[in-house]
């Protein structure tokens, strides 16, 4: 009886002995090459440090979880999220560097949920010569000479209508107003001659379909908005399926619109195109272009209606701009963009450094790699596997490097150069080869709806926006106002 209680005792070492090697193993991760792992902890066994990385903040902030981790371990650290081992950087030069190093030593890589929801053929999931191909097709659509030549009347006169209508609404929602807004001069774009009915239920699922499911895992809201997320992406990938089959056996003339580029490039010789291919970037075109843009719209007439001075300068710009014109009704017109409006660019540029639309973007290392930031002393080696984080929100939050970050200034930009839509200290639209290929379409929605809206509305704010975020991706509560024609002058 003694022998077999030793023989229990002994089992019972084991297994402790088995998790407790286990568990130093979960927390002390090792580099397979001979560099060492940056500081940092793992967290709990499986959920790492996930609960921790979702918890919410306020705007003008830096989340908490950075801020904890920057403080004990320095802008470069280790832990585990998602169930991923991940090394995150909060220095420029680092992420600059992560950038610079696109389809060489770090590759697209984001959660598995999200490849579900956003269709593994989605352009945000391609790398390399096939992610190179999709983004300059795309630039067709929404690149500046896409915008210049076909999409901006067509912006023009579907944001002025829109805001005719809302001012006859009474108070209304504007970050929902400018989703519709959005999708309703990019749709007829996108898929151009669709019945009026079959455009309005188009129209309804991209709505539907959008990033804001994912505010954290572990709600339950999360899940059921998550499946009406994915019923909404069947019935937009049917229609779109629908009008694809047709196009390809009409013999009418071509509609001229993105769906005829696409169709044009999928009958070429070695393709990268197939059906499944075109409906999921046709898709995902029609949910980014509007999703965070709304936030970033939102926004900024949130920060101009606290800063009268900005607004009194805005409105000064503009109506310059309507006064040089021979016909005072016509809408904003590419010149005028490009060449008049210096300071609505540094509104636009400073709302977005503040809104950080992306507080964290996603890469994994294909190979082990030695890095040292502006700020480390030391070098050290993130291993090939492991995921990637890189927060350009804290970088546009660092005092080092704008003074009094955390105020909404737009003078600041005074005298620097902004054509580009980033640089190393400005990241709002990622950077290197996958840079966002919506930054063009995004900064010119920006420039129309500010043109028509302070030269022919007066506005309140009737509900404050309240915003919080979670690292990735960031949220916006809503914007009430309330609009009225101006009086005559």
């Amino acid at each position: 009886m003694s022998f077999m209680w030793n023989v229990v005792y002994v089992i019972i070492a084991l297994v402790i002995v088995k998790i407790s090697q286990w568990l130093w193993q979960w927390s002390n991760p090792n580099s397979k090459g001979s560099g060492k792992l940056p500081p940092g902890s793992m967290g709990f066994p499986i959920i790492g440090e996930t609960i921790e990385f979702f918890k919410s903040s306020g705007l003008l902030e830096i989340p908490p979880f950075f801020q904890k981790r920057m403080l004990r371990y320095g802008p470069l650290f280790r832990t585990n999220i998602l169930g991923s081992r991940t090394v995150i950087s909060t220095d420029a030069d680092v992420i600059f560097e992560i950038f610079r190093q696109e389809n060489q030593s770090f590759v697209q890589s984001y959660p598995d949920v999200f490849v579900k929801v956003l269709g593994k053929d989605n352009v945000f999931f391609k790398t390399g010569d096939v992610h190179k191909h999709i983004k300059h097709t795309t630039m067709h659509l929404i690149g500046s000479e896409g915008l210049k030549r076909k999409m901006i009347g067509f912006m023009n006169r579907t944001t002025r209508e829109h805001l005719r209508w809302k001012a006859s609404e009474g108070a209304f929602n504007l970050r929902h107003a400018v989703s519709t807004l959005i999708v309703s001069y990019i749709t007829p774009q996108m898929i151009s001659n669709l019945k009026p009915e079959t455009e309005a239920k188009l129209i309804d699922n991209f709505m539907a379909f959008n990033i804001e499911w994912f505010q954290s895992p572990f709600a339950l809201s999360t899940w059921k908005n998550l499946f009406k997320v994915l019923r909404a992406r069947k019935e937009a990938a049917k229609i779109i399926n629908v009008a694809l089959e047709r196009r390809k056996d009409s013999i009418l003339e071509k509609q001229g619109d993105f769906l005829d580029t696409l169709l044009e490039e999928m009958k070429k010789e070695g393709s990268i195109f197939d059906q499944a291919s075109i409906v999921n970037l046709l898709l995902n075109i029609g949910v980014v272009s509007r999703d965070t843009t709304s936030h970033a719209t939102a926004l900024t007439v949130d920060f101009i209606s606290k800063n009268p001075r900005v607004l009194t300068e805005l409105q000064r710009e503009h109506e310059a701009i309507v006064q040089k014109r021979d016909d005072k009704e016509a809408g904003l017109s590419w010149e005028e963009y490009k060449d008049c409006m210096p300071f609505t660019r540094m509104v636009i540029y400073e709302s977005l450094r503040l809104a950080n639309l992306g507080t964290i973007i996603f890469r994994k290392a294909v190979k082990d790699v030695v890095i040292k930031g502006k700020l480390e002393v030391k070098r050290y080696t993130i291993p090939a596997g492991w995921i990637v984080a890189v927060a350009p929100s804290v970088v546009h939050y660092n005092a080092e490097i704008y003074e009094n970050p955390l105020e909404f200034n737009p003078w600041r930009w005074e005298g620097k150069d902004l054509r580009s839509p980033g640089s190393k200290t400005l990241m709002v639209f990622g950077g290197g080869a996958r840079q966002c290929v919506g930054s063009d379409l995004a900064r010119l929605h920006l420039a129309i709806f500010l043109h028509h809206f302070v030269t022919t509305y007066d506005f309140s704010v009737v509900q404050e926006c309240e915003i919080y975020r979670v690292p990735f991706p960031c949220f916006t509560k809503d914007l009430h106002i309330n609009i009225s024609p101006k009086s005559p002058s």
